[in-house]
């Protein structure tokens, strides 16, 4: 469903030092993979969403989703196949316009046909049925301006708004770093709901190693912009956060006491 293959990608600072982000990246990813990524700071994961979101050009290789290559599109053009949470929930949303809209225009974008002309009494039906799913009440305050909400409430509107057209593939960017401990189990067994029950194809970076290892059926490594082990079951399903620390210190050496706190 998501092929990566050789992907490179290099920044340059303004000194003119370069940074290699993604260093030769190849990832198969199958129709229904659940997969999550971890990697201290730096290691390339948040760069390998966005070169496959189109946010970054790549200097090498191929990106294809549902067998159509898309290395070369800008963003705009691939977003009809791609669902996308950030870290922030004040991103992907619109905080002056009602719950409504926001939705009305999640629904709408695969279309790319601009802005909806209203919403008709069958989508605000729907909009309230699938509102409810989340067990939050904003089935009831669908007019209202979404800045009213909590971050936790409008992070699980924007994982809804990103998921209301069955994208091809989600990605989830740290989407429960930014919230309090209980909102962030909340949103993380919603986002289990919603993956699971729509068969959706997801990537999740986190930092926290416990849910890479229950969250998904396969867990990524990534250091310094390359995928270092890829656990799959039987063997994922049977390691433990120590396992996956152990694992983590094999591939860092001395440079994994700056990330013990990090992701312990």
């Amino acid at each position: 469903m998501l092929q990566v293959s050789q992907l490179r990608k290099v920044f340059c600072n303004g000194n003119g030092m370069a940074k290699v982000a993604l260093d030769n990246v190849d990832l198969h990813v199958e129709v229904g993979d659940f997969i999550t990524i971890i990697g201290s700071n730096g290691a390339g994961k948040s760069t390998l969403l966005n070169a496959i979101a189109g946010v970054y050009g790549v200097d090498q290789g191929q990106i294809r989703i549902d067998g159509v290559d898309v290395t070369n599109q800008p963003e705009h053009r691939r977003a009809h196949l791609i669902g996308r949470v950030f870290q922030d929930p004040m991103i992907g949303t619109a905080a002056s316009m009602s719950i409504e809209e926001n939705l009305a225009i999640a629904v709408k974008r695969p279309e790319r046909l601009g802005m909806a002309k209203g919403v008709t009494g069958r989508e605000r039906a729907r909009f309230r049925e699938l509102l409810a799913l989340l067990d939050l009440g904003l089935e009831d305050r669908l007019h209202e301006p979404v800045g009213l909400l909590s971050g936790g409430q409008r992070q699980a509107l924007t994982l809804l708004m990103a998921t209301i057209s069955t994208p091809k593939l989600l990605l989830l960017d740290e989407h429960t770093a930014a919230l309090d401990p209980k909102t962030a189990e909340q949103i993380g067994e919603l986002t289990r709901k919603i993956v699971l029950g729509r068969r959706l194809t997801a990537l999740m970076v986190t930092h926290n190693l416990q849910a890479a290892l229950e969250f998904g059926n396969r867990t990524l490594m990534m250091d310094q912009g390359q995928i270092v082990l890829d656990l799959r079951n039987p063997r994922r399903a049977k390691m433990t956060v120590d396992d996956l620390l152990q694992q983590f210190m094999s591939v860092r050496g001395e440079r994994f006491l700056d990330d013990r706190a990090l992701l312990a």
